[in-house]
């Protein structure tokens, strides 16, 4: 039995929910799962146009697309982290947008990702949020339907809550410096008021979010 081909990512997503977590000091990135090359724009946008700008990408139709676009200096095609191997460059900032949920062993590959930090690098992750209420309300009524994209999208492999996601980070070596939750079930209903809407943040607590930015870097 051969392993199934990696598949497509979401296209081209910028994720300007993600953007305002890019550390500003960084003068180099690496993108790991960069599928169009989204991202690197946020990432160009942050960091300017003299930063040093690297892409990974395991689907070559969506690597040539990344690659067709200006914001990356380059793209490897191949799977994190042996696409890098033989490279011997360093990078202030490693991101995993959307992507560890995809992968079989996310811990491996954070580990892996401290061999290509720059000597205070961090990590920057954004990973769905399995505990975000909807998704639980349906499971206790006895549903767990995959979807094609989102929190049960059919490509995940792993699933996390907020206190998963720090673990995770944590049995890798990792020092967490923040964690913040994006996109609220809350804040776009204007129809609950100021004080309902407090007293369900408090009682929905990570329930709240779909997903959750992280940023660390190795202990």
């Amino acid at each position: 039995m051969t392993d199934a081909p990696q598949q497509a990512g979401y296209g081209y997503l910028t994720r300007p929910d993600v953007a305002p977590f890019i550390p500003r000091g960084a003068v180099s990135a690496l993108d790991v799962g960069c599928s169009e090359g989204g991202f690197g724009e946020s990432l160009r946008s942050a960091l300017g146009s003299g930063a040093r700008l690297v892409g990974v990408e395991a689907v070559p139709e969506s690597a040539a697309a990344a690659r067709e676009r200006s914001s990356f200096n380059d793209v490897i095609t191949g799977y994190f982290p042996h696409a890098l191997d033989g490279r011997d460059e360093r990078f202030d900032l490693i991101s995993f947008i959307d992507v560890l949920e995809h992968i079989y062993d996310p811990r491996a590959a954070l580990e892996a990702a401290k061999t290509f930090l720059a000597p205070g690098g961090s990590v920057l992750a954004c990973l769905p949020n399995v505990q975000y209420a909807p998704v639980v309300w349906e499971l206790i009524r006895g549903r767990w339907d995959y979807t094609d994209t989102g929190i049960l999208d059919r490509t995940h492999v792993r699933f996390f809550t907020r206190a998963t996601m720090v673990e995770l980070f944590e049995s890798a070596g990792y020092q967490v410096d923040l964690v913040q939750g994006i996109h609220n079930i809350i804040q776009d209903k204007p129809a609950i008021g100021r004080g309902h809407r407090r007293k369900l943040r408090h009682l929905l607590g990570s329930a709240q979010w779909i997903q959750f930015v992280i940023l660390a870097r190795p202990r």
